[in-house]
């Protein structure tokens, strides 16, 4: 009996199996279609992207090389924020000073070598002043034309000498108040005198000052931690304005503005140590120089003060 149902069962699952075979040799030669047709539904896919991304790269580089076209000179590598200030200065100044060459020619002509003379430190200026635009130091402004000798005038036998005063404006937040004496010195004008300087509030104009905070009413920590020092602490000795440091501040900013100046390639400036004033001596490619002599003032009034 037993012997009996082992035949049965194993002619049971090999009746089992024949019938499992038959039904996949029915059912393969549909799946092998579906799953063709599915490879090629994925690969069209694949190809619709690939062109889609190509397309996409075409267009930004031909934006990319439509941008650069319209900036001649850029060497399409990445510039900081100082190079590219620095070339703005650089074109800016070009501009307005094209054509404006140190000649012999035009320094024998004493009322046109001083308008010059002018025009290129109020250039100079202009550039300093953009260069310490984002720091509380005092502002430079145009100058105002004191005297200019030529050379053998003032005892100098090669240099021609020009005085110019520089007017200095308070930075944001601070305040100038002249202390004026008697003026002792030979070839200078006007009036010596000292500067105070004070601070003022500014918190009713901070939010029209680039979030500028109020030197007076702001904790020295979050000062310290968020904005360049006051002028009282960088340039000044106790509340009054050291000239000697002015000096030599404004030493430093005119050799940064003179290097992108586009005057530079062809005449050569030096700064000469001197103290509580600036002094400067340009050469040009034929040998010509002439010193230029910068005092500190303030304007009082319809007057100029001169700086001691």
């Amino acid at each position: 009996m037993a012997v009996t149902g082992l035949v049965f069962f194993q002619a049971l699952q090999s009746f089992l199996q024949q019938m499992l075979a038959a039904a996949l040799d029915e059912a393969m030669p549909e799946r092998v279609v579906r799953l063709e047709m599915s490879l090629r539904e994925r690969q069209w896919h694949c190809w619709a992207i690939a062109a889609l991304l190509l397309l996409l790269l075409l267009l930004g580089l031909g934006c990319w090389l439509r941008r650069r076209s319209c900036q001649p000179g850029n060497s399409g590598t990445e510039r900081t924020s100082t190079e590219k200030a620095e070339r703005e200065e650089a074109k800016d100044a070009r501009d307005a000073m094209h054509g404006r060459r140190i000649s012999a020619q035009r320094l024998l002509d004493l009322s046109e070598s001083f308008t010059m003379v002018e025009e290129l430190v109020d250039e100079l200026l202009r550039v300093c002043r953009k260069l310490s635009r984002n720091s509380f130091m005092p502002e430079p402004r145009p100058v105002v034309g004191v005297s200019s000798t030529l050379g053998g005038w003032s005892g100098c036998e090669d240099d021609a000498v020009y005085c110019l005063l520089v007017p200095l404006k308070p930075p944001r937040g601070h305040a100038f108040h002249v202390e004026v004496g008697t003026s002792s010195s030979k070839g200078t004008a006007g009036r010596k005198a000292r500067l105070r300087v004070d601070l003022q509030c500014t918190c009713l104009r901070e939010p029209l000052a680039e979030n500028m905070l109020c030197f007076l009413h702001h904790p020295q920590k979050e000062l310290r931690e968020r904005q360049p020092p006051s002028l009282l602490g960088t340039l000044c000795t106790g509340h009054h304005l050291d000239t000697d440091k002015t000096s030599r501040w404004l030493q430093v900013l005119l050799k940064r503005a003179w290097a992108v100046m586009p005057q530079s390639a062809h005449c050569r400036l030096t700064v000469l140590p001197s103290r509580s004033s600036c002094t400067l001596r340009l050469t040009d490619a034929s040998g010509s120089t002439i010193r230029i002599e910068m005092f500190f003032g303030v304007q009082q009034g319809g007057s100029y003060v001169l700086l001691s």
